[in-house]
């Protein structure tokens, strides 16, 4: 059991991070002016796209760990768990193809080297955000029931 509310907690943890992202940290900054905008975008993309990769896979491996069978689940608090690592490797293997191309993208602007789409490419990235932050926020509701289950 220590090992699925360690999971449950980490990826809690990570959803409450990137909704905060996604519904409040860039919403704000868009409302700033230009160069604040710029750097502040930009140095989020660089800090997260060093950390979300290993909370992400950390996060996924913690949820594995709860399946072995050391964690002695029941049935329905085990499918619960699957179903939410389902979710967690479907938002690791969409993030490279979807909002980390962006992310390095973003991480080297300077107001001086912005691209003339960059409005549309932000605006795309927190499209690919809001979609893997839902559906991790659904993951960990999922994974919540598997622990209400045991």
């Amino acid at each position: 059991m220590t090992i699925q509310v360690l999971a449950v907690l980490v990826l809690g943890l990570m959803c409450g991070s990137e909704l905060n992202v996604a519904a409040f940290a860039h919403p704000t900054i868009n409302r700033q002016p230009l160069e604040v905008h710029v750097r502040m975008r930009s140095s989020m993309a660089a800090l997260f796209g060093r950390v979300m990769p290993f909370w992400m896979g950390g996060s996924a491996l913690l949820n594995l760990l709860v399946l072995l069978p050391f964690e002695r689940l029941s049935v329905p608090a085990w499918r619960f768990a699957a179903v939410a690592l389902a979710i967690q490797i479907s938002a690791v293997v969409f993030s490279p193809v979807g909002p980390v191309p962006i992310n390095n993208r973003i991480a080297k602007w300077t107001t001086e080297s912005l691209p003339e789409d960059w409005r549309a490419q932000e605006h795309r990235w927190d499209q690919y955000h809001w979609l893997r932050t839902c559906g991790l926020i659904v993951g960990f509701a999922i994974l919540v029931l598997s622990v209400g289950r045991e």
